[in-house]
């Protein structure tokens, strides 16, 4: 079977072949010994101990059965690599703190990530790193795709870790500043075994995992593992209510000792009901002070949402140094909505102003994506140089239909919404069709060229970036064509001690404009968003399973489209008109430190600093919900002696104020209303910290149950600052969920 090992001077991943057995511990998929009858960092070591090359530890970009908060290595530049050899920065949320901390969704997960601010709105949730748009996710290192609605829901329960880099990675596909996630999917192990999970809490928040793998044939070269879901949760908005089921599947087959193929899928569908809209202010930009389970939305709105995907990948070594590896990945995402809502800042007193309207949508999305890559090592000048060579294609299709009609005056402290009009109440009012396609070349070299210095080289060819939108009659609205451009890349990385690196690195960004047009009418196709970033950092482990990074960055977005207001937008065009004049400025800090203490303490912090400025608006916040200061912290500590079997854990999400700014009308005494000339506002939301704390007990090595309570001291706080009509909500309430695991 295929072994994957890691040569220490960095870089790509040769390959060795031995028996099933020893790759299956080599990847570190053995079963855990136990939560109370032997500690983590005893299990990590008999673990690592099977797989030595050079006296490193192969940096496996699996976690199951580490019980580890540090990942040994990650996929987010196609091939494995460790965290130190990587001159960006790079956050790893590992199963182990999954489970302890109890993330099910992506929306979980981007809670608890480093320097990552939420942002909802009434029907998604999106997520800013650096004061810019994480746009961008992959699967096991694959092509680059793009987030979609629902993505916040994303099931956890069929992922063994998730990443983030921070910043652009145009090099493989991935251009915008924010950076780019990598979800690594739980792989089919060779022993057989079985987990099971059963969850329930307050706000009749209940759940089922069952997870199953094992060989399916005498010889152990054909894997497999199923999991499934099943969710039912009421949220803070009463009545809004969420059902989940999901399912995955993986077969992984040793076609020949040389090569490995996987094929895989996943079925996601996720119902809401009765689900919130966003909350307002008053028509003075006030605080209304409605309570959190406040719902601006009608009982009987429904959101459905079904995700399919089917994945193949193979991997196949030609030789000691050189590895050929190709992914094919097909997602198909359906989504209708049926839903009523309040909106409009109503005034102080008359409360006149807010309205209802119905919102009925649906929507349709296929996307199919391939990549290609060679992997591999050479030797010149006595000393060893890696090199990465592939091609990628991305197709994607989307269809919408849309009608939001407004019913009529709404009292917001006496909200009586508007009977079930059927689905859909009429013909569709607007919509749209778009098809991109995307492909490009790319490659990179990490060269040696003295003791203790690599500097790594690459680029990406952009063959092509098409973009065609349609109305919803057919006719072509928007046209866009990119082609032969090059999107260099650069680092270097010298290694201070064996331990310790010190990097710097610049990465350009390239962001599409499709859509977007310039003056006069029926204008021109805007130039992609150009940029930078740049950031310096060391990055240490500072002991076996720990591991200390600090980056500065700086990052310069040029070339966004700003609107020209001598040609408002038009039904027609929708993108016409704007300048290319945008010039965006982020920088700050990231600080990290991860992984175990002791033997029993494990922790993770995450610390960000970030200011950011538009310099064609006198350098003022482009992106004012971003906080400057953002503290994310969670610890676990396994007790010993006659507490032996228990672990108690906790961890706070701070971050200092933020705020949303615009316009809004002033009040007219001359009619009594808020109908009078418009005036800037700032509606600002205190800093705050919210508490999460665990308790858990390990019945036996496989059984064990725990308690999570999140928002430990209720904490009342607006997680999204809005604007005046919409766009406002409150956090989460205290929650307190009991869990038991076990396996067998």
């Amino acid at each position: 079977m295929l072994e994957r090992l890691y040569h220490p001077a960095g870089g790509v991943l040769p390959f060795r072949f031995r028996s099933t057995a020893i790759a299956v511990a080599v990847i570190c998929l053995v079963p855990q010994a136990g939560f109370a009858q032997r500690t983590a960092g005893e299990a990590e070591e008999a673990t690592l101990s099977v797989v030595k090359v050079q006296d490193q530890a192969v940096p496996t970009v699996y976690g199951e059965g580490t019980d580890s908060y540090m990942a040994k290595g990650v996929e987010v530049g196609k091939a494995a690599q460790s965290l130190r050899e990587i001159p960006q920065s790079v956050t790893v949320v590992t199963r182990q703190r999954m489970d302890d901390q109890a993330m099910r969704t992506l929306d979980d997960v981007m809670n608890y990530t480093t320097g990552v601010t939420r942002e909802e709105s009434w029907l998604d949730t999106s997520y800013l790193s650096r004061g810019m748009a994480i746009t961008n996710i992959r699967f096991d290192g694959g092509a680059a795709a793009s987030t979609r609605a629902g993505t916040r829901s994303l099931d956890m329960a069929q992922f063994d870790s998730v990443s983030l880099l921070r910043g652009a990675d145009g090099l493989f596909g991935a251009g915008d500043a924010g950076g780019v996630l990598n979800f690594t999917y739980k792989r089919p192990l060779a022993q057989r075994q079985t987990q099971v999970m059963l969850s329930g809490g307050t706000m009749n928040n209940y759940r089922a995992e069952l997870d199953t793998t094992g060989a399916l044939n005498q010889s152990g070269s054909l894997r497999g593992r199923l999991v499934a879901v099943n969710h039912d949760r009421r949220e803070m908005a009463d009545p809004s209510r969420v059902k989940r089921q999901m399912l995955y599947g993986a077969l992984e087959l040793d076609i020949t000792p040389q090569t490995i193929f996987t094929l895989g899928g996943s079925y996601q569908k996720d119902r809401n009901t009765g689900f919130n809209a966003s909350l307002p202010r008053y028509a003075d930009g006030s605080d209304i002070g409605l309570p959190r389970d406040t719902n601006f939305g009608a009982p009987w709105n429904w959101m459905n949402r079904e995700n399919k995907t089917l994945f193949a990948k193979l991997e196949h070594q030609l030789n000691d140094n050189w590895l050929i590896k190709g992914q094919l990945r097909h997602t198909q995402f359906n989504e209708g909505v049926n839903a009523a809502e309040i909106e409009s800042a109503p005034e102080p007193g008359s409360l006149l102003g807010a309205d209802w309207w119905i919102h009925q949508a649906k929507s349709r999305e296929r996307e199919t994506s391939f990549d290609l890559n060679l992997q591999g090592a050479f030797d010149a000048w006595g000393k060893k140089h890696d090199v990465i060579l592939g091609v990628d294609q991305q197709r994607t299709s989307n269809h919408s239909r849309s009608l939001w009609p407004r019913i009529g005056p709404a009292d917001v402290f006496d909200r009586v919404p508007p009977v079930d009009p059927g689905y859909p109440l009429g013909d569709w009012t607007s919509g749209s069709r778009q098809q991109t396609q995307k492909s490009g070349l790319y490659g990179s070299v990490r060269l040696r060229p003295v003791d203790r210095w690599a500097v790594v080289l690459g680029g990406r060819y952009v063959l092509q970036d098409r973009n065609n939108q349609y109305d919803m009659d057919g006719l072509q609205t928007a046209r866009s064509r990119e082609s032969h451009v090059v999107v260099p890349y650069a680092g270097l990385v010298h290694e201070l001690t064996k331990t310790t690196n010190v990097y710097f690195s610049t990465a350009e960004i390239y962001q599409s404009q499709a859509g977007k047009f310039s003056a006069p009418l029926p204008g021109a196709p805007l130039d992609p968003v150009r940029g930078r970033t740049y950031e310096l950092g060391i990055k240490s482990e500072v002991k076996p399973g720990m591991i200390a990074s600090a980056a500065l960055f700086h990052t310069e977005k040029k070339g966004e489209a700003v609107y020209d207001p001598a040609y408002p937008q038009t039904d027609w065009r929708g993108g016409c008109c704007y300048f290319r004049d945008g010039y965006k400025l982020s920088k700050g800090i990231d600080l990290e430190l991860t992984g175990r203490i002791t033997p029993q303490l494990q922790l993770t912090v995450g610390y960000t600093y970030n200011s950011n400025e538009d310099r064609r608006k006198d350098d003022a916040q482009f992106s004012t919900t971003t906080p400057r200061h953002l503290l994310k912290a969670w610890a676990d500590y396994r007790l010993d002696g006659e507490l032996a079997g228990w672990s108690v854990g906790g961890g706070v999400v701070a971050q200092s104020s933020n705020y949303r700014s615009g316009t809004l009308n002033a009040y007219n005494p001359a009619s009594g209303r808020y109908d009078g000339p418009s005036r800037a506002y700032k509606f600002s939301a205190p800093g705050y910290a919210v508490w999460s704390a665990r308790v858990g007990y390990a019945i036996n090595k496989d059984w064990s149950v725990a308690l999570n309570v999140g928002n430990l001291f209720d904490k009342t706080y607006y997680s999204t600052v809005g604007y005046a009509g919409y766009g406002n909500f409150y956090g989460e309430k205290r929650t307190a969920t009991v869990s038991l695991k076990g396996k067998f």
